[in-house]
């Protein structure tokens, strides 16, 4: 196996802290699940040498169309459909779960071989027995026990997936039509 560069490991981190970053949308309505369609060909690339995005409509595999999310007594399962096959190289999963006792940021990377996975608070790894990080085909699933999450009685998340490839970066977040240093939060998930 091959270690992941500290670059693309700071990288990752960056990102992951930037789930703490979040714009929040309406938070009235609450349910156990949540089923989002997400606009195609929103996808956005900027090179690693400038910060100015474009949009990249022929996109399509990291290209998001649904998100589902169960927030079950158990487990809090995030599902993600892309229009294309996920990539197996130089992929970054993000989410954003916020509850009453804070926002944990969730990241599953693969990278050079290695896959890397984990949950933190407030930039701090949270051991956490059951997450689970699955990806296969155009299907991406990530499940965190409600147990490393405090039980909360309600969650809202954030989710979003990024590519590198060569000397560019594509991204899209799943609950917006745009990406950047912030996910778009879905409304109150309660527990269900």
């Amino acid at each position: 196996m091959t270690p992941v560069p500290r670059t693309v490991l700071r990288l990752a981190a960056a990102l992951a802290c930037s789930a703490g970053l979040v714009v929040t949308g309406p938070g009235l309505a609450s349910a156990a699940d949540l089923v989002h369609t997400d606009p195609a060909r929103d996808v956005v690339t900027a090179s690693f040498a400038s910060e100015k995005e474009q949009v990249a409509p022929d996109e399509r595999r990291i290209d998001i169309r649904k998100v589902r999310v169960s927030h079950g007594t158990d487990a809090l399962v995030i599902q993600l459909r892309t229009r294309g096959r996920l990539p197996r190289k130089g992929l970054l999963l993000n989410a954003a779960i916020r509850t009453p006792g804070g926002t944990y940021g969730v990241t599953h990377l693969t990278f050079a071989g290695a896959t890397e996975s984990g949950l933190a608070l407030g930039g701090t790894a949270v051991p956490c027995a059951g997450f689970a990080a699955e990806q296969g085909g155009r299907t991406a699933t990530l499940t965190v026990p409600t147990a490393c999450l405090g039980a909360p009685a309600w969650v809202r998340i954030g989710v979003g997936v990024a590519q590198f490839r060569g000397k560019r970066f594509y991204g899209d977040d799943g609950l917006s039509r745009t990406t950047g240093n912030r996910l778009e939060l879905s409304r109150r998930i309660a527990r269900g």
